[in-house]
């Protein structure tokens, strides 16, 4: 019962979405006259995609799936339409699609990709410069699906550079906020975007820049430890970084508000890191760098 909906259902966003096609599907002469097998529709519709005649191409995938329903490649055709769909950028038939053959076909050696292109449709409408990211969040939750239900799946060097890009993009994202808040004086709003940068985002491009940020605002806080604090982070972790230079300049300015002229020395962040190594691991996503 379950199946015989779901194929109806398949039916239903195909003609809704092939209106250029309706006079064709509609032409039973389509099927009647068909000499080919599953197999050379299969191949026919992919020749079609290749050379982007998507509407011939979905025409034989339809054949596929009226004359050779219990064919393997009656699922197939499913994944196929999804991608021709994609290409289309017509994104939300295609997340129907792959909705529809998870549970059409939940034991399918081919589920992994039907989740890969839902996952796709969300990371190609990100935007770099926006206020809005829910199209890059559920990228990113899309693709820590798949990489924690699928292990060592082909699409996981692919996804896990997209979630890097991810991450930068949220990164910098978050970082332009914090910086605007800053420069309006809204100090504590800045920490709030900077600190959950070092929280969630640690491995971005914007971690040097965040960390001096996090420095220099706790520094004019009067809040001389905890800027010391990320400070050692910066230098343990990014040693060579100009930011590391610049919160280097900020931390030694105590010097002139402390009586101890030599304390950057007593708090040496590659001395201390090493002795207390474990306190940071716990209070950082950034890992020490061996």
């Amino acid at each position: 019962m379950k199946k015989s909906i779901l194929i109806l259902l398949f039916f239903f966003i195909i003609s809704c979405s092939n209106n250029d096609n309706d006079e064709f599907k509609n032409d039973q002469s389509l099927y009647e006259n068909n000499a080919l097998d599953d197999y050379e529709l299969f191949e026919l519709a992919n020749n079609y995609v290749n050379s982007n005649e998507f509407e011939l191409a979905l025409i034989e995938l339809d054949k596929i799936e009226v004359l050779y329903p219990s064919s393997p490649y009656a699922n197939k055709s499913m994944l196929v339409t999804a991608y021709i769909y994609f290409l289309k950028r017509d994104y939300e038939k295609t997340r129907a699609l792959a909705d529809m053959y998870k549970s059409f076909y939940p034991g399918s050696k081919d589920i992994v990709y039907a989740n890969y292109l839902e996952a796709m449709t969300y990371y190609v409408l990100m935007k770099k410069s926006n206020y809005s990211q829910e199209n890059t969040n559920l990228a990113l939750e899309k693709f820590n699906f798949i990489l924690n239900a699928y292990p060592n799946s082909e699409y996981e060097i692919d996804i896990l550079t997209k979630i890097k890009l991810i991450n930068n993009n949220l990164a910098a994202e978050k970082l332009g906020v914090a910086k605007y808040y800053s420069d309006k004086g809204n100090t504590n709003g800045a920490l709030v975007y900077l600190l959950e940068i070092f929280s969630n985002h640690s491995s971005s491009l914007s971690i040097e820049e965040t960390l001096f940020l996090i420095t220099k605002i706790y520094y004019s806080l009067d809040e001389y430890e905890l800027a010391k604090k990320y400070a050692s982070i910066l230098a343990y972790n990014f040693p060579k970084s100009e930011w590391y230079r610049k919160s280097y300049n900020i931390i030694n300015g105590l010097d002139e508000v402390s009586e101890d002229k030599k304390w950057f020395e007593k708090f040496n962040p590659i001395k201390l890191l090493k002795q207390n190594e474990e306190n940071y691991s716990n209070n950082s996503s950034i890992q020490p760098i061996n």
